[in-house]
């Protein structure tokens, strides 16, 4: 070791930091499980449940006690299956959404937890549902409701899209409305990068070799059978482009749901409902009044090539669509348009009788369960009250 006047001259680097001399994090340690107590079901699916909880911990002054979060749990042994059969998509929800920053279009991903039986992810909790919830609750949106709950839409897949991801299952269900009611797009299980659909170039001893893409073609089984595009079902036996276009096909569909309350193209047969999207021939309702302006929209958004399809290249070919004459997209991106009224579809903890059962404690031996009021425990023998 070289030595300067018979002083080692790299001691000086090998001793520790002074304590007084090392930056202090001002931020609080990481959530964990242990930091949220469920005080609400809020649904359950064939693989994952949904549970209303807040978090607790108040021993930083940065902690936010009382904070309330959307907690998904998902059993280790679905994840499990998840792995034999495709691996690939077993973390992407978590893997997508840690890669993106911030976006108000976009339900956030806070952190993810785990205990010996599940997995936890906490998301960022949207108190007004879906606008599945809202298209259930009547009649046809008008035009400017629909206009403006469809521009979120827009939004949150224009950020998606500028970092080269496309949803895969856009559909009223996975476009939640916030606290400010704005639309939220959420439920990534099925988002797709882009990149990981192309042939790969890779380095070995100096010799360049070409690798297939990293992920399989699966665009043919993911997303919801009736907002799917024609070229996920064509895409296996011809020279068809897949990528953005099949969440702007998505939400073409969508939109015309907002305006007729109906799917333009449906059958109780998958077969038969396939062949119709791949012919692409639907008709408006005639006991909906709906504008020429917006039938053009639509018609632009379910053209059956994708790549002639609206949105399919640039998005601002759809801002600058005469439908969206009135509407100032820096303005609606800043959230300064009020919003259509609408109050709260989930209450407080204490506001309403419980509706689902809360998970048993032994199921979910890393959360904290809160039983509610003997009055408002979950009752099998009372129904829901439809929201």
């Amino acid at each position: 070791m070289l030595e300067i006047n018979g002083i080692d001259s790299f001691s000086q680097y090998l001793k520790p930091v002074p304590t007084h001399l090392r930056p202090h994090d001002p931020r609080p340690p990481p959530l964990n499980s242990s930091d949220f107590e469920v005080i609400r079901a809020l649904g359950y699916g064939s693989t994952a449940s949904v549970v209303y909880a807040r978090t607790t911990r108040k021993t930083h002054p940065l902690d936010r006690p009382g904070t309330i979060v959307a907690l998904k749990i998902v059993e280790k042994k679905h994840l499990r299956e998840a792995d034999a059969n495709r691996p690939e998509n077993k973390h992407v929800e978590r893997s997508v959404l840690t890669e993106l920053p911030w976006n108000p279009f976009i339900c956030g991903l806070i952190g993810t937890f785990v205990d010996p039986y599940n997995v936890y992810y906490a998301f960022e909790f949207c108190p007004q549902n879906s606008l599945r919830v809202v298209l259930d609750m009547g009649e046809p949106l008008e035009p400017r409701v629909a206009q403006f709950y469809f521009c979120g839409i827009v939004a949150g897949l224009a950020f998606l899209h500028d970092h080269d991801i496309v949803h895969r299952d856009v559909k009223p269900e996975n476009v939640f409305l916030g606290p400010g009611g704005y639309p939220v797009l959420g439920d990534f299980g099925s988002a797709r990068r882009l990149q990981d659909d192309f042939v790969r170039v890779v380095e070995r001893d100096g010799v360049f070799e070409l690798q297939p893409p990293a992920l399989s073609f699966d665009w043919h089984d993911v997303g919801t059978f009736v907002y799917n595009a024609p070229e996920q079902y064509t895409a296996m036996t011809e020279a068809t482009y897949v990528g953005s276009s099949v969440d702007w096909w998505a939400a073409g569909i969508t939109l015309f749901e907002m305006l007729t309350r109906r799917y333009p193209f449906y059958s109780r047969d998958q077969k038969k409902m396939e062949e119709m999207i791949k012919r692409g021939r639907y008709r408006w309702p005639s006991d909906v009044r709906v504008g020429k302006t917006v039938k053009r929209l639509v018609a632009a958004l379910l053209t059956l090539n994708p790549l002639e399809r609206l949105g399919t290249h640039d998005v601002q070919e759809i801002m600058d669509d005469p439908w969206f004459e009135n509407v100032d997209w820096a303005k609606y991106h800043s959230r300064q348009y009020v919003p259509p009224t609408r109050q709260n579809v989930y209450p407080g903890p204490g506001e309403r009788w419980h509706e689902l059962a809360l998970p048993n404690q032994q199921d979910v031996p890393g959360l904290k369960i809160v039983e509610p009021p003997i009055e408002l425990h979950y009752d099998s023998r009372f129904q829901a009250k439809e929201i």
